[in-house]
């Protein structure tokens, strides 16, 4: 559960927004994608529905192996990057060609597997960076599945199916092929990413590598253990102010102006 997107349909203005919640916002004791894992997606959709005051309808899972045969069934994707994505830690293998992740701004054509690669590089970027070029994968599905039409409803139809083969979901065949024909050709008008760039702050935390450290420095030179061993060792995100009320209000910004 490395990723999470929230997406709302506005039916009147027949478009599309969409907000990604980073994986290490930190609700009930936990950062929220362990809720997936421990639980199940219902709880999970659960738990976003009372932070975001949205309630969810209807959720989808797919694991990153699921999302390379999703993208390649579909005939790869074309996606334009503003920006540099180069990552010297993310090993690469073209053609029996071995590298590391580097794309300059421009356009691309991605198979399955190269949409994967900007879809999980952070290295040298951020979480939020990452949320955003997810998104931009998401629109470029959406415009592929705009070249569809009636006439390729056998198509669509062994589409839809291996997909949801693939997902885990609430949705059923029927929904799926109703939504497809419904939501199309809708307008995807927003990627928002909630970070600690706007609303949400990091708290204070030390790693168990280093407050072990500490420890072994302090017993090396004789002098007092440092009493790091219960504070918060992960890297988390909190609403500034604790105040989760301040998410639901960042929800309806951006989803009912």
């Amino acid at each position: 559960m490395d990723t999470i997107i929230v997406a709302h349909i506005d039916d009147r203005k027949r478009e599309v927004r969409m907000i990604s919640i980073p994986r290490d916002l930190f609700y009930n004791g936990r950062k929220i994608n362990y809720l997936a894992f421990a639980y199940g997606m219902p709880e999970l959709a659960n738990a976003i529905s009372k932070i975001s005051g949205y309630q969810l309808d209807k959720y989808i899972s797919i694991d990153m192996y699921a999302f390379i045969d999703v993208i390649d069934l579909i005939g790869g994707l074309d996606v334009h990057l503003d920006n540099a994505l180069i990552d010297p830690t993310y090993k690469v293998e073209d053609n029996g060609v071995v590298s590391t992740l580097h794309y300059e701004p421009g356009n691309y054509h991605f198979n399955g597997k190269q949409a994967l690669r900007v879809a999980r590089s952070r290295h040298t970027s951020s979480d939020f960076d990452r949320a955003q070029r997810q998104q931009l994968i998401l629109k470029a599905i959406q415009r592929k599945a705009q070249n569809f039409g009636f006439g390729d409803s056998v198509t669509i139809y062994e589409i839809i199916k291996t997909i949801l083969s693939k997902v885990e979901t609430d949705v059923s065949f029927d929904d799926a092929i109703s939504y497809f024909f419904r939501y199309q050709n809708y307008k995807i008008v927003s990627n928002d990413v909630i970070s600690s760039e706007d609303i949400l702050y990091v708290p204070p935390y030390i790693t168990e590598e280093e407050c072990n450290k500490s420890i072994e420095e302090a017993k090396a030179n004789s002098k007092q253990k440092p009493d790091c061993e219960n504070d918060n060792h992960a890297y988390a995100l909190l609403p500034k102010d604790d105040n989760w009320n301040i998410i639901k209000w960042y929800f309806r910004q951006k989803f009912e102006d």
